[in-house]
């Protein structure tokens, strides 16, 4: 056992030393991820390996990592989201005209998120409300954990922890969220490669010929390959680029942090978690930056690398902190969702995206496959697996799609109300409105988008 009170004392040297701990799992995980073939081969993100090590090496298993450790680690979560959440919008720059060009499958596709969505935390309450509670005795709550873990992340399921504790007295629902999170991301990627592998024979892949190969992808650049991460946008002599684009980053933070305050003064609700509003916050930042001169100090790929950090110690700290005896108490009910859910997945997938997408079917429902059982970056990392090159125009649509999908649903604002929605409503209630939401959605998206004379084979 690692005796923390005799290396660091006080709230900050705690918080550093168990930033270092999680930088020694990413350290090593990302060896093991580089060396081991089956991992390259698996594509999994040397994140989630540092979690697992991390899981193995705490107090449900090995007990290196104490439980007052493992409980402030576990806290990191739902911090690291606000930061992910506050850089979401900030730098990005409006593309007039490019809705126009896609116009009709940017819109399918952005009903086809909205009603997987639906589809993720109506199916799991009506699962919940009409055999689970009565067979086991699980709490109503539980029908939100799978949209908020697989469509949402670590990162949601770490932001909504504290929600699920202290507004909905239900401790357990934090680590349902990261358990689900988990499943998803390994669902996404192992079940995202086997489709992937299985269209490419039957010709369903419009660009992607032979079967991808993990082993193919160049891991480790050397000197004269590599391409610059981010720009500085402002001298170091005024300011260091990275400290400048952080304290943007913290205004977003504290806009959010008013938008909450204010909720509950005028309202009287204090449930709401801050990371959505953070990112309300960096999305007004960036409408007053991008209309004034404000906009050429700021450097999008700065805020992308500031958030692909934060996302990386979240996600560790995320699946490293999940309480293995939980995930025992409610087996049954995951394993049961899980495979629901999964198989509804595959369908929207196969079924409806080659019916109501115009150009590469595939591709654009593979994107949004991986990104509704994981996070985005599966999605694109599916996405390239599938379009190596990026010659089709998936990843651009699905990108014109997240003004309209990222503040809401999978992480956003609507997210946040699930449990809310299930305490109002009851779960079985609530499922069977969002069921028709979902069912509603479907419908519109088949009848009016649909695809006269569709192909699943997109080449010779």
């Amino acid at each position: 056992m690692i005796p923390v009170e005799k290396i660091a004392g006080g709230t900050i040297g705690n918080l550093v030393y168990y930033v270092a701990i999680i930088g020694i799992l990413i350290l090593v995980a990302t060896f093991l991820r580089l060396k081991v073939p089956f991992l390259r081969k698996a594509f999994i993100p040397a994140s989630l390996l540092a979690g697992l090590i991390g899981l193995i090496l705490g107090p449900h298993v090995l007990k290196v990592i104490p439980a007052d450790m493992m409980s402030s680690i576990g806290a990191l979560p739902g911090h690291m989201i606000t930061i992910v959440f506050a850089c979401m919008l900030l730098g990005v720059k409006s593309e007039k005209g490019a809705g126009k060009l896609y116009a009709h499958d940017m819109v399918a596709g952005l009903g086809w998120l909205w009603s997987n969505s639906f589809m993720q935390v109506g199916v799991a309450s009506l699962l919940t409300g009409l055999l689970f509670t009565p067979l086991f005795g699980t709490n109503g709550l539980f029908g939100s954990v799978f949209e908020i873990g697989f469509a949402g992340g670590h990162g949601t399921a770490g932001g909504m922890a504290d929600t699920f504790a202290n507004t909905f007295n239900w401790a357990d629902g934090g680590d349902l969220g990261k358990t689900t999170a988990t499943i998803g991301l390994l669902c996404g990627i192992f079940g995202g490669m086997l489709i992937i592998n299985i269209a490419v024979r039957k010709k369903w892949t419009k660009v992607l010929t032979v079967p991808t190969k993990g082993n193919e992808a160049k891991e480790v650049f050397p000197e004269k390959e590599r391409e610059a991460s981010s720009y500085g946008t402002i001298s170091n002599d005024v300011v260091e680029p990275f400290a400048f684009h952080l304290a943007i980053i913290g205004v977003a933070i504290l806009i959010g942090r008013l938008i909450v305050w204010g909720f509950g003064k005028i309202f009287g609700y204090t449930g709401l978690p801050l990371f959505p509003f953070a990112m309300i916050g960096g999305w007004l930042i960036n409408i007053l930056a991008q209309h004034t001169k404000l906009k050429e100090l700021f450097d999008r790929k700065t805020f992308m690398r500031i958030q692909g950090m934060a996302l990386e110690i979240l996600v560790t700290g995320a699946v490293a902190s999940v309480s293995i005896p939980v995930v025992l108490k409610y087996w049954a009910p995951l394993l049961i969702t899980t495979i629901v859910i999964m198989a509804l997945l595959v369908f929207y997938m196969l079924w409806l995206s080659p019916r109501i997408f115009e150009d590469c079917w595939f591709e654009q429902g593979i994107i949004r496959y991986g990104a509704f059982t994981g996070v985005a970056a599966v999605g694109y990392m599916l996405l390239r697996c599938s379009d190596p090159k990026m010659e089709t125009n998936a990843g651009t649509i699905y990108a014109l799609d997240g003004p309209l999908m990222s503040p809401f649903i999978g992480g956003g604002l609507v997210t946040a109300l699930w449990p809310a929605m299930i305490t109002k409503f009851g779960a079985t209630v609530w499922g069977l409105i969002a069921c028709g939401i979902s069912l509603a959605i479907f419908l519109v998206i088949f009848f009016l988008f649909r695809v006269k004379n569709f192909k699943m084979q997109q080449r010779n």
